[in-house]
């Protein structure tokens, strides 16, 4: 930002205020394509499949050729992002993702979708760890990254939610092309915002060791270990249980896709609401506090689940996924963020490898469950063990993750 010294005080905040807006929903763009292209495309793929005549067997294989390499090279990309630094590692990202899709676009070949697809995994493995990476240099002060961390999670959830009806209307009023289609003109955004507004930094140290060899000590190392785990005990809690529901009502109850989702829009609407509300809490109380209250908020409403008559009786438990998701999400990544500084590509990539790693853990179990029960014994299995386990969650995060300086003063 260009601001004369002599400017006026409340001008040049106003200017830095409005650029480090900017710089954030910059930063929120490559994520919100990352989970967009996973739901979306899981919408389009009869479409895609038709089009090329392969057999209804090899259709998920546009959804896996998407997931694999983005699960497999989480952990190497957030070396590259140490190795060669956020900025520049988020804007190769952005240009084979961009690439990618333009790719994807113009497939006449079910291998060339296939290979787009590998494409945009493989670069979207690089783009999440790059963008909490570059957030947590830009809002270096643990409060304002807290409050960044906040809106980051709040535009997760909007991808999260919007995904399949995006994908659907696309489809529907375009053509499945424009699901790839759609990344290009975000893509193009995201670069030119990163070249301009995010400031190169100098490369992680790369034979630092864990948090420990560091100085951060065995404080550092347990919050680091406790975090990732967490965040795969709420992954796989949510969707594990958020399977099993959809199994119920569309399966079950004969319920449509399109009710069905709408119903399932409050596990993902409290989220929406509560992401910048956490940033604030984590200031206020710290993360080990807030992370632990998501968790038990969320045990309760999942101990709801199939003990309220009628449809609407699972609303107490989807509200409580949303709202334990919604306050503890931006403080899980953020302790992860915090216990390794001088590698934040690693300690994200390890974050949201677990994340992955819970997601496909809880689809299984879900899948399992409702091979077994149906009604309202899956529903009551599936919430007791589900709360049970977040319960569980709650326990870690209160054992491992680092108490707040207000905490420590004043233990309760």
């Amino acid at each position: 930002m260009n601001l004369s010294p002599d400017a006026p005080a409340s001008h040049r905040g106003g200017a830095r205020r409005n650029g480090e807006t900017f710089l954030l929903v910059v930063l929120c763009i490559p994520m919100f394509l990352v989970l967009l292209d996973v739901l979306a495309m899981n919408v389009a793929m009869p479409t895609v499949g038709r089009t090329f005549h392969v057999p209804v067997a090899r259709w998920a294989q546009v959804v896996d050729a998407y997931t694999v390499p983005l699960a497999l090279a989480l952990l190497p990309a957030g070396w590259l992002v140490d190795r060669i630094g956020p900025r520049r590692a988020l804007l190769v990202g952005i240009t084979v993702f961009t690439a990618a899709s333009l790719l994807g676009g113009l497939a006449g070949t079910w291998l060339v979708v296939l290979t787009a697809r590998w494409g945009q995994g493989l670069a979207a493995a690089v783009m999440l760890p790059a963008g909490l990476a570059a957030l947590s240099q830009a809002w270096p002060e643990p409060g304002e990254r807290a409050k960044a961390l906040g809106a980051w999670s709040s535009i997760s959830a909007v991808a999260t939610a919007l995904g399949p009806a995006v994908g659907g209307l696309l489809v529907a009023a375009l053509s499945w092309r424009a699901v790839f289609w759609i990344n290009v003109p975000l893509g193009l955004f995201a670069a030119w915002g990163t070249g301009r507004q995010l400031h190169a930094a100098r490369p992680a140290v790369l034979h630092a060791g864990p948090p420990a060899a560091a100085g951060r000590g065995e404080m550092a190392k347990r919050a680091l270990v406790g975090s990732v785990i967490a965040a795969a005990m709420m992954t796989s809690g949510a969707n594990g249980t958020l399977q099993v529901v959809t199994v119920h009502l569309q399966s079950g109850l004969g319920m449509g896709a399109g009710p069905t989702g709408l119903l399932l829009l409050l596990a993902t609407a409290p989220f929406v609401v509560l992401g910048p509300l956490s940033g604030r809490a984590v200031v206020r109380l710290g993360r080990r506090r807030v992370a632990a209250l998501g968790f038990a908020v969320g045990a309760v409403g999942l101990a709801t689940l199939g003990r309220l008559p009628g449809t609407m009786g699972l609303a107490p438990g989807l509200l409580g996924i949303g709202v334990g998701l919604g306050l503890m999400t931006s403080a899980i990544v953020g302790e992860s963020l915090s216990a390794w500084p001088g590698r934040p590509g690693v300690a994200s990539g390890l974050n949201n490898a677990l994340r992955q790693t819970g997601t496909s853990l809880g689809v299984a179990l879900g899948g399992w469950a409702a091979g077994w029960w149906s009604g309202t014994p899956l529903l009551v299995r599936t919430g007791a063990a589900a709360g049970l386990w977040w319960v569980g969650a709650a326990v870690l995060v209160l054992v491992t993750f680092t108490r707040s300086r207000r905490s420590r003063k004043n233990p309760r």
